[in-house]
């Protein structure tokens, strides 16, 4: 009796769940039938992705007269300055800042200010002004050292970038110009707009796209003469296509203002040596296409022809295309200049495919090389 009460219980145990498994299954029949459909699963949240919001561009302006007026009141406080007569003068200009002005008319103002009071800014102002002569290049440390961000630093910085740029030292200009924060500029229109001159005539496309931009959709109180030039830079550059004919001539009048500027150092050769191997692609390009017009002419019966092939432009002993001959380059062989039979060749290739202003500039840049070469000789 005791071996079988066990047993007994342990078979009710088994049954008990067998029913309950039974229960479970006939309630999971009973909701299909009745729905019609098995039960929904809740979906488990996923979590968005981050949207990266793009970095908002600072709307630059000019700072008003009153404004302006506090700013340089602060900077001379800073400077400790105690002499009645200096502070005498200042207090004058600083009275015309409470009358209207233009943004470049209040630059002037601070300059006079900064020059009354410190003596290095009052021999920089004096160097770099405009006239007929060109400044002697220096690098002290108001113009090279660190980022200029202070109403003090980031005016005269400006001011020498911008008259370089009026004398055609664009390179010059560029580097303090990409020192300079603007957001203390008293005239941040002009600081875009001149620093968007010198990119563009560098070929910098992507950044002078960006100055633009700057200039016309983030910048109050532009004058309209910066607005029309730099849509005009806008157009220009959409145009412009690399290694095209337009941007070798424009690489070769960079080059003419370098020689005219005394620059025949390591940067213009490079340039020389781009302007080259552009060239001698262009070439290689163009008698490739002539070749091939050829002989699809000459495939369809045309070989006869007295106007098929193209062998009056064809250079012998021509190079892989991009590939310049160093030999060709060097002093003995004539500084700079392709060989009478390349230029030749590309002459005959220009005429026939490209307006006449192409052909001038690119005699003219040849002119130029040789008259530098027989100066460099003498």
């Amino acid at each position: 009796m005791k071996h079988w009460f066990p047993s007994i219980q342990k078979k009710l145990f088994v049954e008990r769940r067998l029913q309950r498994v039974s229960m479970i299954v006939c309630v999971c029949a009973l909701s299909v039938s009745v729905f019609g459909q098995e039960p929904i699963p809740v979906p488990i949240p996923l979590k968005e992705p981050a949207v990266k919001k793009a970095e908002p561009v600072a709307l630059l302006a000019a700072p008003s007269g009153v404004d302006l007026k506090l700013q340089l009141q602060s900077w001379v406080a800073e400077q400790k300055v105690k002499n009645p007569a200096q502070l005498k003068t200042i207090a004058t200009l600083l009275v015309k800042l409470e009358s209207p002005l233009t943004a470049e008319e209040k630059l002037t103002l601070a300059l006079e200010v900064f020059s009354n009071v410190n003596p290095e800014a009052k021999q920089l102002i004096k160097d770099y002004q405009l006239s007929n002569l060109l400044p002697v290049l220096s690098s002290p440390p108001i113009l090279s050292e660190g980022e200029a961000d202070t109403i003090y630093l980031t005016n005269v910085r400006y001011y020498v970038a911008r008259n370089l740029t009026q004398f055609r030292m664009v390179d010059h200009a560029l580097t303090i110009f990409n020192t300079i924060k603007p957001d203390t500029l008293i005239d941040p229109a002009g600081y875009l707009f001149f620093k968007a001159a010198c990119e563009h005539h560098l070929l910098q496309k992507e950044a002078c796209e960006k100055t633009l931009d700057q200039l016309l959709n983030h910048t109050e109180s532009v004058p309209e003469r910066y607005t029309q030039v730099a849509v005009l830079m806008q157009a220009d550059l959409e145009t412009l296509k690399e290694e095209s004919l337009d941007e070798i001539s424009r690489k070769m009048s960079d080059v003419e203002r370098r020689l005219d500027l005394g620059n025949s150092g390591e940067k213009v050769q490079k340039v020389e040596d781009d302007i080259i191997a552009s060239l001698d692609k262009l070439i290689k390009k163009m008698e490739d296409q002539a070749k091939n017009s050829s002989s699809s002419g000459a495939g369809a019966g045309s070989s006869s022809s007295p106007n098929g092939g193209a062998d009056e432009s064809r250079v012998k002993g021509q190079i892989a295309p991009g590939e310049v001959d160093k030999k060709k380059l060097s002093n003995s062989g004539g500084w700079g200049q392709l060989p009478p039979k390349k230029q030749a060749s590309a002459k005959n290739i220009i005429n026939r495919n490209f307006p006449s202003h192409y052909r001038k500039a690119i005699e003219k840049y040849f002119k130029k090389l040789a008259t530098q070469k027989a100066n460099t000789n003498k």
